[in-house]
């Protein structure tokens, strides 16, 4: 699935992909968060119960794309780790220009779904021992709320 040309907006979209698949979700309205540090200071989080959306840029030797990696939000991204698991020969971190264009979401905005956008998808396993994960819903005003073992099985991700 690729963003729509329509006016449909990818928080619209993620609630109709969830649906669609029968993930059981629940959402949280709250003030703009665009950063792990605005996620916990606002909804009262825990880092480890974040699952931040990294967009990558890959390049390996008979494809090149993009892939979405949901991380604990205080971790970082070995990307040498990526470039193994997506058996790339290079990775970067994508462009916000790229992300636009890509998925249709601005800084902040990227849910960790990368099936959603029809993306590989990298998936923390730490992420697994959480009961409630809050990750971004497609806008910086809204969170979802869903069971990790529900996100794993949407597109059985990469494990990273």
């Amino acid at each position: 699935m690729t963003p729509r040309a329509d006016t449909t907006s990818v928080a619209e979209q993620l609630r109709e992909y969830f649906d669609d698949h029968g993930v059981g979700y629940r959402i949280s309205t709250h003030e703009a968060a665009a950063s792990a540090d605005d996620y916990h200071a606002i909804l009262g989080t825990r880092y480890e119960q974040m699952p931040k959306a990294i967009f990558l840029r890959y390049q390996g030797e008979e494809r090149k794309g993009f892939a979405i990696l949901a991380l604990q939000a205080h971790k970082r991204a070995g990307l040498q780790r990526v470039k193994r698991v997506l058996t790339a020969r290079d990775v970067r971190l994508g462009s916000r220009d790229e992300l636009r264009e890509v998925t249709g979401c601005g800084f902040g905005e990227l849910p960790p779904v990368g099936g959603l956008f029809g993306l590989p998808h990298l998936f923390d396993q730490d992420l697994l021992v959480e009961d409630e994960p809050y990750f971004n819903a497609g806008s910086l005003t809204a969170s979802m709320v869903a069971r990790p073992r529900a996100l794993e099985a949407l597109k059985r991700p990469l494990r990273y």
